[in-house]
């Protein structure tokens, strides 16, 4: 253990357990197939490692919203896997984008990173290892587009103007995602608004959407 660690002790980010930062059985949590509808993708369907709960919950939170950094590896690890198991990788032949669904500008603030960046890339660099042409690339903007690009025309601007939810493509992104199969990126899926408003503004741009992997999706709710 280096001098930081026995100064400032770590455990598990899911369950505390000490010098861990996400413990085989934490880690094991994530190691399902949760499967969501998903209009608008090649495949219809989300997919997610794990049920937001408990220790998953925990884990999630700590990497998101509370600086754990040292959780992008594990996280990346893990994404890929689904990849794999989902049988998503099986549509995902020729030119792919993976893209991150955008945090807001205050998201982005108060983290002081794109926390799904480093996973967008893993995943794309683990496809490149297995002959698919992929690269990461932030193509969509959590935020309404106004001015100068509103101005724009064609696809181009229906893109940049059509941000549903608030989440658009870019004017200067349209080009390189009108036609070009996209893998979605996100960290929960709670209702599944996200990644539909993800997919509309993809799709208005000419992206052909194969799908999304999450880290985690929030249980169906219970019987009243």
């Amino acid at each position: 253990m280096d001098a930081l660690g026995l100064l400032l002790p770590r455990g598990c980010a899911g369950c505390d357990l000490p010098d861990h930062v996400l413990c085989d059985d934490c880690r094991a949590l994530f190691g399902r197939t949760v499967v969501a509808p998903l209009a608008g993708t090649l495949t219809g369907r989300s997919y997610s490692c794990a049920v937001y709960d408990g220790c998953v919950r925990h884990a999630i939170l700590a990497w998101k919203d509370h600086g754990e950094s040292e959780l992008d590896r594990p996280f990346r690890q893990l994404l890929a896997g689904l990849a794999w198991r989902s049988g998503l990788m099986d549509l995902c032949g020729g030119g792919l984008f993976v893209v991150p669904a955008p945090s807001s500008p205050r998201s982005l603030r108060r983290r002081g990173r794109r926390h799904l960046d480093p996973l967008a890339r893993a995943l794309a660099a683990m496809m490149r290892r297995h002959g698919i042409e992929a690269r990461a690339y932030g193509a969509l903007e959590a935020a309404h587009v106004h001015g100068r690009s509103v101005q724009t025309r064609g696809r181009a601007g229906r893109a940049a103007r059509m941000g549903d939810g608030g989440i658009a493509v870019p004017a200067r992104a349209v080009r390189l995602v009108d036609g070009t199969r996209v893998v979605l990126v996100d960290d929960i899926v709670t209702t599944g608004a996200t990644l539909h408003h993800c997919v509309t503004a993809l799709g208005t741009a000419g992206a052909r959407v194969v799908g999304a992997l999450t880290l985690a999706a929030t249980p169906p709710p219970g019987p009243d």
